[in-house]
């Protein structure tokens, strides 16, 4: 039985890879943008998303836009989501985050609200990012032997940083261990036991690469994940949207019970 979803964000850059990689088993059955979006009222067929009837609506009829939606997916903007999660909740529909750029308070709060209804929280959605989080687990075990660094590229235009999934990486290394992020090297050059380097790049286009450097004192161990296009993550978010839908549990899952990997 095919899974309809409403996507919120959904003329950002991701929204968009989603919306295009819908298909029959997960449906488009709502899109959702900011009040000011020139988009509202218009069919995605209009607004070239795809080919669909499905009219596009502003944030302030959320309830209208995922009235015949099983599961609601947010990649839209933290305080956004803070504000519109709760509404989508109380319409008792599954709801799956890839929205990064949370503060650690609104991180905290979003799990709490997120804990109502069977949900999916993730900072990369796609396959190959979420194997190179259980490598970085393991790796982490190394810690005597290696130094670890975090190099994350992105195209111009993304408004966080570091990355979400530079962030996941850092806390895959952290799980049984009590690292510290160090993202400016100009007041403390010299590499301190316990530190973690993140470095952000941002240039052109560039839909995501991530790189965990293992250094140790006679070798190094580089770990690459390069995403050739956003279409990697929107596959990845659309089966954990069909993978939530059958969840009857509330509680908030992360990507890797998606893919079977806790």
């Amino acid at each position: 039985m095919p899974i309809n979803v409403c996507v919120v964000g959904a003329t950002g850059k991701f929204g968009r890879s989603i919306i295009a990689r819908t298909n029959a088993q997960v449906r488009i059955s709502g899109a959702v943008v900011s009040d000011s979006n020139s988009l509202i009222g218009k069919k995605l067929s209009e607004a070239r998303l795809r080919d669909s009837d499905v009219i596009v609506r502003g944030a302030s009829e959320i309830e209208k836009a995922v009235a015949d939606s099983d599961v609601v997916l947010f990649v839209s903007r933290p305080d956004a989501d803070l504000k519109n999660i709760p509404m989508v909740i109380e319409a008792k529909k599954r709801v799956v985050v890839g929205t990064t750029g949370f503060t650690e308070g609104q991180y905290e709060r979003l799990n709490s609200i997120l804990g109502r209804v069977p949900s999916v929280l993730a900072s990369n959605f796609s396959v190959g990012a979420n194997i190179m989080f259980q490598i970085a687990r393991l790796v982490s075990k190394f810690d005597s032997l290696y130094d670890f660094s975090i190099v994350e590229e992105h195209h111009k235009h993304k408004i966080d940083a570091p990355s979400g999934t530079a962030k996941t990486i850092f806390n895959s290394l952290n799980y049984d261990s009590h690292f510290q992020i160090v993202t400016d090297r100009t007041s403390r050059p010299k590499h301190i036991l316990g530190e973690v380097e993140i470095v952000s790049l941002r240039a052109g286009g560039t839909p995501g690469i991530h790189q965990l450097i293992c250094s140790g004192e006679n070798d190094m161990i580089r770990i690459e994940h390069i995403a050739f296009s956003r279409a990697a993550a929107a596959d990845g978010a659309l089966l954990a949207c069909s993978w939530v839908a059958s969840k009857d549990r509330a509680g908030v899952y992360a990507m890797q019970d998606v893919l079977g990997l806790t």
